[in-house]
């Protein structure tokens, strides 16, 4: 059922709206770890690394697809915090429309430049057709994601984290069981992998429709509400298409160092693919908290509660940075051992190289903690400005870097670009965020 975030302690309703998130997250991490073990240890390396070397293309163009989603729930959110009903709905059924038209155009245009990406990648030849046959299948099922992410974050807006999380929990599980039966007893491959996700996404997302349907009678809808309203998916889009493409550039920098790793060679790719999926699981805690502040800042400021906001931030702050730096000491002490996990100790140099990636990363978790706790609560407000540039500071310090830093000191160069782009975005979205204090202070009634 939809829950207000507007009353009670702030610190107390964003751990208990993380929780079901992180979990979800921690789970969906889980699970592409057990992909990528085994489409590494039955498959080969090279298959894994085929594999890997696609996460920036489809942050790219499934990223962008979240990334529209995630902003079409934030007038949810202002509208449910502010109790107006029937915004909600009109904004719900609306951005539905805009969703599925979505998802067909991405899905026609990413077909069509499948084997461009590749080539402008620079994808080494002995790993071209399984990154090709992977993103054929993911790019034909992009409604699977787009839906199930535009279900979930819609009951997310609404203060409802628990129900999106039981969804995603059956589309991991489903996912590993179709993973391992599709690759280990069917000649398909990696084309296993990409099927059993696009197959357990549409799953979940069809079961998410309905239990929107049943018990969220603020947006349970019949064919009369479906009433297309120019201004208001314009007033969506305006919020939307700003995260879209804030996704877009930030995977437009994964695949700039994506391609100055595959001029390494096979074992760099790995190597990278391997601290990257590490790293991935180790930044879900910061990234889960402020993905909480999106929906709480929405709501409450919908609300006008702008104390709640301002007092939510430094309290996720102190709670972020505090997991920031447990997490970062596991990264430099731990690394190694958690890279075997997925290539085998014998793997020396891929373990050496992806170990040294992750001590990178982990020392620089603090700054990426406020990146996205000032972030996340800009766009809960409504601001997509800011964010966007900061998105394109992402862009550009990795740019640099593969210019740069690759140049002359190759891998470890490559594994210092996200790390700058998190300081390169974290600059401009703090400044904003001090101007934004002083707005909502002067707005704070006494």
């Amino acid at each position: 059922m939809e829950s207000t975030l507007t009353q009670g302690k702030p610190y107390k309703q964003i751990i208990r709206f993380t929780l079901p998130l992180l979990i979800g997250n921690l789970f969906q991490q889980i699970y592409n770890m057990v992909d990528a073990f085994i489409v590494s240890r039955t498959l080969g390396v090279n298959a894994f690394a085929g594999v890997s070397s696609t996460a920036g293309i489809i942050l790219l163009i499934i990223g962008s697809a979240q990334g529209l989603t995630v902003g079409l729930s934030i007038l949810i959110s202002h509208s449910f915090g502010a109790g107006e009903e029937n915004n909600v709905r009109n904004n719900y059924t609306n951005n539905m429309i805009i969703c599925v038209v979505s998802a067909l155009l991405l899905t026609l245009l990413s077909l069509s430049i499948n084997s461009w990406i590749l080539e402008i990648t620079q994808t080494p030849d002995d790993i071209w057709d399984y990154s090709y046959d992977y993103l054929q299948i993911m790019f034909v099922g992009i409604i699977g994601p787009m839906m199930f992410n535009f279900f979930s974050n819609t009951i997310r807006a609404l203060g409802d984290s628990k129900t999106p999380l039981y969804y995603l929990l059956i589309a991991s599980i489903l996912n590993i069981i179709l993973d391992y039966v599709l690759i280990s007893y069917t000649p398909l491959g990696v084309r296993g992998a990409a099927l059993a996700t696009v197959l357990s996404q549409i799953v979940s997302a069809v079961l998410c429709a309905i239990t929107i349907r049943k018990k969220f009678k603020i947006i349970s809808i019949e064919h009369f509400h479906f009433k297309i309203s120019s201004s208001t998916i314009l007033k969506n889009l305006k919020i939307g298409l700003p995260m879209a493409f804030q996704s877009s550039i930030i995977a437009l920098g994964v695949i700039i160092i994506q391609v100055a790793t595959n001029t390494m060679g096979t074992t760099a790719v790995a190597a990278y693919a391997v601290g990257v999926k590490i790293d991935g699981i180790a930044v879900e805690p910061l990234r889960s908290f402020g993905m909480a502040m999106t929906t709480f800042t929405a709501q409450n400021y919908g609300a006008r509660k702008y104390k709640r906001v301002i007092d939510s931030v430094k309290q996720c702050i102190f709670i972020t940075i505090s997991i920031a730096i447990t997490l970062g000491l596991l990264m430099i002490f731990g690394g190694r051992h958690l890279s075997a996990i997925f290539v085998g100790v014998e793997q020396s140099e891929i373990l050496s190289m992806s170990h040294s990636f992750l001590i990178i990363h982990g020392s620089l978790y603090i700054v990426l903690s406020l990146l996205f706790v000032f972030r996340y609560t800009l766009q809960g407000i409504g601001q997509t400005a800011i964010p966007t540039i900061a998105g394109v500071m992402e862009l550009l310090m990795r740019f640099l870097a593969a210019v740069f830093l690759v140049d002359n000191y190759e891998f470890i160069g490559a594994s210092f670009a996200t790390p700058l782009s998190w300081i390169g975005a974290f600059i401009p979205v703090c400044i904003a965020y001090v101007f934004t204090l002083q707005k909502l202070k002067k707005s704070i009634k006494p």
